[in-house]
């Protein structure tokens, strides 16, 4: 099986990976907590009932549900400008309503990293995370 992942963020913390790469399941909602210059936390479920936590939850958080057989359009990635933690998660999928868009609330992005896609079919999530996310990616069906 061909896969895509590249991740964004600095290299603190300890090394996460949660994906349905060995059974077959995909990512079936994310939902993400913003922090004044980072991405608290992220928690992710898989469409094999399997659920994770990374980081600390607080503050505002951003949810996305996708619906079966939904795939992503668009991802784009962003470091805190430190590049020290992720700082933004942005994507649009072929069945959503819109864009998804959380991101670090009080300061400016900066440059976009847009992701390789692939197929679009998500399988999950890995990265590095303490008390924040200090880096993260998608892994994707080529």
């Amino acid at each position: 099986m061909a896969l895509i992942l590249s991740t964004v963020g600095g290299s603190g913390g300890a090394p996460f990976s949660f994906t349905g790469e060995s059974s077959g399941a995909r990512l079936a909602k994310i939902s993400v907590w913003m922090g004044a210059w980072q991405i608290k936390a992220v928690t992710v479920w898989l469409t094999d009932g399997r659920t994770e936590t990374f980081g600390k939850p607080a503050g505002d958080h951003y949810e996305h549900v996708l619906k079966p057989g939904e795939r992503f359009t668009s991802l784009s990635l962003y470091d805190n400008g430190e590049g020290t933690r992720l700082g933004a998660i942005k994507f649009t999928t072929d069945l959503g309503s819109g864009e998804f868009f959380a991101k670090m609330t009080s300061r400016p992005l900066p440059r976009e990293c847009r992701m390789d896609l692939g197929s679009g079919s998500c399988l999950g999530v890995a990265g590095r995370s303490g008390s924040d996310i200090d880096c993260m990616g998608f892994m994707f069906l080529k």
